[in-house]
């Protein structure tokens, strides 16, 4: 802990008057944590917070990551140039290196792509109906990678994006591979639950991780509103078959210690894993989720539920012929509500999430046999964010979680900590320096990332950050504490 001080320091020198977002960059994290379920990629903030920059990165990684340029463009954009199919896209060739022995645990070398168009269905009518169409994806090469873990082909292309939007007046559905981010902390997003992680990249930045599309159905309807209401709005998601996140193979770069000491014990045949029980069945092991919005008086105001298995498992066990136990990871099912606000404040945004997950799945502790018990989970965030003089700027976002009734289970009945991310421009804004992380202040350790790009002309980024990890080995951020890396990326857009 007492090593994390010197890089908030840092961190605090490039704003020195404490005054705090550029627009509103958009991070997120399951509590602040970069490697946990309700973190990842921008949120979609609340309609009509006019704080929020409501794109993402192309390379799906979160709103925050500091060398992810916002490339993405939703298919909404294209309802301007209505039956042109608009385009873009980029090279980049990342590579990444653990500091310990110099290795190079991923080098790679992506193509993206993206694009899409919109045109008039029904555009004599009083209400007209306007499609879109968006999609997105890459061929990425990865030699390192492949030869660390089954994790990833050497060569291999992905399917990102790829979804239909109709709107109709007050009405909007889309259907397709999509991401859907919901709540207004910028880090940290309790109910922020639809999409999963990304095991096999999890890292966007010093707080925030990546995640997938996965394929949904998405429809937000307008609803009559008083005088005193500038926006008022229903949102529903639902996700036939959930998809939830994979367990990473044996080797791979974000294998956690608990998984590395599970196989530890199956390579000595004390114990065996099995496969990871994920959902299959189509509706019934489906995501759902409601959400009510609302914008009046300059305040965002949201409430969530959701509805679906939780996103990274927990362990069950049973006995293999009354001996050998037999691990198996498991997905049950969880529920989560939640209200949000955001608050637009001179060149800066005050927002903050409270959520509730009654009789949620947790690891219980003390068994033979790995179990499971169920627990009530509140989870609160409190953030601010600002610019500054020109360019200067701060993020800070404070995060809790609580259980009342934590006996038998592995988590803390208290937990808390910090996110940060603080930066400057030079040289004609054309270099970014900055610090972002996370500090758990419970004892989970924490996780900074250093960090600086230049911008060559229009086209060209060159970007390099060191990612640094510390705390115990059995705690969320400490068990990284060995795999501190260098991350230098070059991209060429197009």
């Amino acid at each position: 802990m007492k090593f994390f001080w010197p890089y908030l320091v840092v961190a605090l020198l490039f704003c020195p008057g404490v005054g705090l977002v550029r627009g509103a960059e958009s991070v997120r994290g399951l509590i602040g944590d970069p490697f946990a379920e309700a973190a990842g990629e921008p949120n979609t903030s609340l309609p009509g917070d006019p704080f929020h920059e409501a794109t993402m990165p192309a390379d799906s990684s979160l709103a925050g990551d500091p060398f992810a340029e916002n490339a993405h463009r939703d298919a909404g954009d294209m309802a301007q140039n209505k039956k042109s199919f608009l385009h873009k896209g980029w090279l980049e060739s990342r590579n990444q290196m653990w500091l310990r022995n110099g290795r190079a645990f991923t080098t790679r070398q992506r193509l993206w792509l993206e694009g899409g168009t919109a045109w008039d269905v029904f555009s004599e009518s009083d209400k007209p109906i306007t499609a879109q169409f968006f999609l997105s994806g890459s061929v990425d090469f990865d030699p390192a990678a492949a030869d660390l873990s089954a994790d990833h082909d050497e060569l291999a292309a992905m399917l990102n994006e790829a979804y239909l939007a109709v709107e109709r007046k007050s009405v909007h559905l889309s259907i397709g591979k999509k991401m859907v981010r919901w709540g207004t902390g910028d880090g940290i997003n309790p109910v922020d639950l639809i999409n999963p992680l990304d095991h096999r990249d999890p890292l966007a930045s010093g707080r925030s991780d990546n995640r997938l599309a996965v394929f949904l159905v998405h429809g937000s309807v307008a609803l009559p509103s008083p005088e005193s209401v500038e926006e008022l709005s229903l949102e529903l998601v639902a996700v036939p078959v959930a998809e939830v996140a994979t367990l990473n193979a044996a080797g791979s770069a974000w294998e956690p210690v608990s998984l590395q000491r599970i196989r530890a014990g199956e390579q000595q045949g004390g114990m065996s894993l099995a496969a990871q029980d994920k959902p299959k069945r189509c509706f019934e092991d489906g995501k759902y989720g409601l959400r009510f919005t609302a914008t009046t008086g300059g305040w965002d105001l949201g409430l969530a539920a959701y509805s679906g298995p939780k996103n990274i498992p927990v362990f069950t066990g049973t006995l293999e012929n009354n001996v050998r136990p037999v691990i198996t990871p498991v997905h049950p099912r969880s529920n989560a509500f939640g209200a949000s606000f955001a608050r637009g404040m001179s060149r800066g945004t005050l927002r903050g999430e409270l959520a509730v997950k009654p009789r949620y799945a947790m690891q219980r502790a003390g068994v033979s046999l790995p179990n499971y018990s169920r627990r009530t989970l509140v989870e609160g965030v409190f953030g601010i964010d600002r610019t500054f003089a020109l360019n200067r700027y701060l993020n800070l976002q404070y995060f809790a979680e609580y259980i009342p009734n934590s006996e038998d289970v592995v988590r803390s009945r208290y937990s808390h900590g910090l996110t940060f991310e603080c930066s400057d421009l030079f040289f004609d804004d054309d270099l970014k320096l900055g610090v972002s992380g996370v500090v758990g202040f419970s004892g989970q350790g924490w996780a900074v990332q250093p960090y600086a790009e230049y911008r060559i002309g229009d086209d060209w980024l060159l970007a390099i950050s060191f990612f640094l990890f510390h705390g115990d080995a059995n705690e969320r951020y400490g068990q990284f504490a060995d795999r501190d890396f260098v991350s230098l990326r070059l991209r060429y857009s197009f």
